[in-house]
């Protein structure tokens, strides 16, 4: 697809989201001081206003968009890369001025003029001062732009609900057995993007992998990944070694 997949999106959809809000901030009237911006620009931005826009949308943008797990709002991490790719997708099939007016309203749900990122500085119509809890307000559903894709971006499948406990019962059985355990840890891609992988050895062999945006996630997968297998072979480690 020409825009790529949803990593691709979300960088795109993240920067264009910063620059946006800061765009929106400087135009405040009176100006807001440095320390100000700086405050209102965080709170803006806050994982609980970004669950709060992705909450006023229906499943339809969750399930196009990343085909997400119902609790996907649990994860802040998820929940922003999920908003950020649909900015990400508004922006490529929109353009930016319909990506800032979107954004402007989920912003500033008072306001009627949408911030103009076009033109010239001193032409552009500026913004009345928000209160914090305007700021916050869910009114995405109300005005946000529909679903740009016509089927489902090609992504990877997101990794299975792991129950909650196993990576502790998983470490607790192998104790009781005697088994010896080791989480193997490697992570690349950016520094402040990146993608983790976890291996889980059991007596030296591996019975386990996961994948994560980040290590605890990544350890989680494995553990779940190890307890199916152990499972399925009764706890006995004389089996054929598992192939990649």
């Amino acid at each position: 697809m020409p825009h790529g997949n949803s990593d691709r999106l979300s960088q795109l959809g993240k920067s264009v989201l910063d620059t946006i809000v800061t765009f929106i901030l400087f135009e405040e009237r009176p100006m807001l001081t440095g320390e100000d911006f700086s405050t209102k620009h965080a709170n803006i931005l806050s994982d609980e206003t970004v669950r709060s826009w992705l909450n006023s949308y229906d499943t339809e943008l969750k399930r196009r968009v990343r085909r997400a797990s119902p609790n996907i709002l649990d994860d802040p991490e998820e929940a922003r890369f999920l908003f950020n790719s649909y900015v990400g997708a508004v922006c490529v099939q929109g353009g930016l001025q319909a990506t800032a007016n979107w954004i402007g309203k989920l912003v500033k749900p008072d306001s009627d003029q949408p911030p103009g990122l076009m033109g010239n500085l001193g032409s552009r119509p500026t913004f009345a001062p928000a209160t914090h809890a305007q700021a916050g307000t869910p009114h995405a559903a109300a005005t946000a732009p529909p679903p740009y894709y016509p089927s489902a971006p090609q992504v990877p499948t997101p990794p299975p609900v792991v129950p909650l406990g196993t990576l502790a019962l998983f470490n607790q059985t192998c104790n009781q057995r005697g088994f010896s355990l080791e989480w193997n840890s490697t992570s690349n891609g950016p520094s402040h993007d990146p993608r983790w992988e976890v291996r889980c050895m059991v007596n030296g062999v591996e019975r386990g992998s996961g994948l994560g945006r980040n290590q605890k996630q990544a350890k989680e997968l494995a553990a779940h990944q190890a307890w199916q297998y152990m499972q399925s072979t009764n706890w006995t480690l004389e089996q054929p070694e598992p192939t990649a």
